[in-house]
This record gives C-alpha cells, structure tokens and sequence, in this order.
C-alpha cells in the first residue's frame, strides 16, 4: 500500500500547488477581497490543506492527517499519518516572492516513509519513497537527485534558516563559526524547499534551530534518499519544534560539530548551546 500512497502523495501534490499557484498569481486582487494580507495567506493555507485532505480521505479513510492548519486539533499518534504544510514560506508566498512549496510525507512506525515537495512556481516536483531513492519530475521529465560531492566547509553554499520572531543568539554565533570557516550563507525562507535544494545538489547544507515536523520531515527522507546526511530530527511532541541538520556527505562531521546538531554537546568542543 505504500507504492499506492506515493502515487497518491504525487498526484495531490501537484493539485494542490496548482490551486496554491492560483492564490499567489491572484494575490494583489485577493489580499484587497479578502481585507487584508492576513486574510489572504490564512485562506489560501486553510484550502490548500482541506483540498489535501480531502483527497487523501477519499483513498484512505482510515489515515491520520497532521497538517500546520490543523494542528490544534491533532490527536496522534503518528503512524499511519499524513505530515501536510499546504504552504511553506508563507512570507514569500505573501510578498510574491517565488520561493515556496506544498510539502506532503506520510509516516508508518515512527519513520517518514514518503517525501514529496511540490515547487509549483519552477514547475518541480522533488519526491522520494523509502528505498526507493529521490527524484525531481520537471516538464523534460524525471531525473535521480544525488547531493553535492563537497568535502569542505570552506566555500560550501549552506542555508541557516531562522524565524524572525524569536530571536536566539545561538544563531549569531553559529553565523559567526560559518563565517570563520569560509561558509557562504544563505536564508530563502523556505525550509522544505532548500531541503529540497541540499538533495538536488545545488546546496550543500541546511540547518535551522526550530522546526516544525510539517517544515523538514519529508524533505529530510528525500535527502536521505539523495545519498545526503540528516541528522536526527525528534520534535518533543507532534506541534513541537526541532533542530534539523541535512547536508552533503562530505562536510556532515564538520557542520554537526560546528552547530552542535546530530551529536550529543558533550561530545563537541565549545558547544553553541553555552553561548
């Protein structure tokens, strides 16, 4: 039944950025209609995730669905679960900024088993099933991701995301090692879809200190499955937030000591959690 869910998890994700692509097109005409920018994104989010929803009820009714607009009302647990952000980067998606997604994973015994992020504005589709390794369908049609082959953080592309409502200081000092060791550093505002990017190749790593298990749990099987290095990411509860590290093989053993993410702190010199 898992190859019918990948199937599944595919299709919706593409109707689903379809009727996404729609809102963001439209955006200026509804931001005006719908009394504010708020207004707009909180409805565009709120149909995205009932069209999902819908449609994975209707193939398998017996299915848990956590997703970010319902989570208040989740009561887990997470297995035999579908894992939904309807719109990831809703700063970007408001502003009309072309960098966003509809992430999609469903979760079997504790393990994301599937992996899809849907970037409707490039046309990309990046998807991966357990074992079966990771894949970016486009309109020239279906090709493998592998991860880069860098082997040193100098002059390595990572992505060091952060949420700008909450401020942390271990950020700086983690922005800070990166630039110490030669690390160029970018924040897109996407989780899911630079996750996405590290698997693809085109960056080498991406960490963030909090993040929801909407935001990086399919995104991390598909760097997994792109021969990438994700360490572990254990949310405390289902709508809790979690360190997320995923890079490039190469430079896996010299970012988790720089971030202090994926080993225990005891274990690393000058630990960013005692700044």
């Amino acid at each position: 039944m898992i190859g019918e869910r990948y199937e599944l998890a595919r299709d919706v994700a593409l109707r689903a950025g379809v009727l996404a692509l729609d809102y963001w097109r439209n955006r200026d005409r509804l931001t005006v209609e719908l009394k504010g920018p708020q207004d707009f994104v909180s409805r565009a989010d709120r149909d995205v995730e009932a069209l999902i929803r819908r449609d994975i009820a209707a193939a398998f009714p017996d299915d848990r669905l956590l997703g970010e607009e319902t989570a208040a009302t989740f009561t887990g647990p997470l297995d035999g679960c579908w894992i939904v952000d309807p719109i990831d980067g809703t700063h970007n998606f408001l502003r009309g900024v072309p960098y966003w997604n509809v992430a999609i994973a469903y979760v079997a015994q504790g393990r994301p088993r599937i992996g899809v992020v849907c970037d409707p504005v490039n046309g990309e589709l990046y998807r991966a099933e357990r074992g079966g390794g990771a894949w970016r369908d486009d309109a020239s049609g279906s090709a493998k991701l592998h991860v880069a082959a860098t082997s040193e953080l100098a002059g390595a592309y990572v992505a060091l995301g952060h949420h700008d409502r909450a401020p942390d200081a271990r950020y700086l000092e983690i922005r800070r090692r990166m630039m110490a060791s030669g690390v160029s550093m970018r924040n897109f505002g996407s989780a899911a879809l630079q996750l996405a990017h590290v698997a693809s190749g085109r960056f080498d790593g991406f960490v963030e200190l909090q993040l929801s298990i909407w935001d990086a749990i399919g995104a991390l099987l598909i760097v997994e499955e792109a021969g990438g290095y994700a360490a572990p990411f254990a949310p405390a509860t289902p709508t809790a937030k979690a360190a997320c590290l995923a890079c490039a093989p190469g430079i896996a053993d010299a970012l988790v000591k720089l971030t202090c993410i994926g080993n225990p702190v005891s274990e690393v010199d000058n630990p960013v959690s005692e700044v």
